[in-house]
């Protein structure tokens, strides 16, 4: 117990943490497709929305503009849970939603 409580307490370093960002955006691509290295391209845009859809995440920004993907079935994504995450948030501040 005490070994995992310290491997809990050690910092993570900075490498690793964008390490597994740069995983996580090639897995699920963006939030807001203005992050995107090439933002004008259409095979990126429609790539990104790919990727997003496949991991079941349907609502993506372009800016402070919302675009939703019809998944074709119901996902989890309207619980009391989901709601107080984005309660009193600028929309910003959480992933895009409705």
């Amino acid at each position: 117990l005490k070994s995992t409580c310290i491997q809990l307490l050690r910092p993570v370093s900075v490498t690793g943490m964008m390490e597994h960002a740069l995983v996580h955006r090639e897995r699920v691509g963006v939030q807001d497709f203005v992050l995107l290295e090439d933002f004008r391209s259409e095979a990126a845009f429609i790539d990104n929305l790919k990727k997003r859809f496949n991991e079941n995440i349907i609502y993506t920004y372009i800016g402070n503009v919302l675009i939703s993907v019809n998944p074709y079935k119901n996902l989890p994504i309207y619980t009391e849970e989901k709601t107080k995450l984005y309660y009193k948030k600028a929309f910003f501040e959480a992933p895009p939603h409705v």
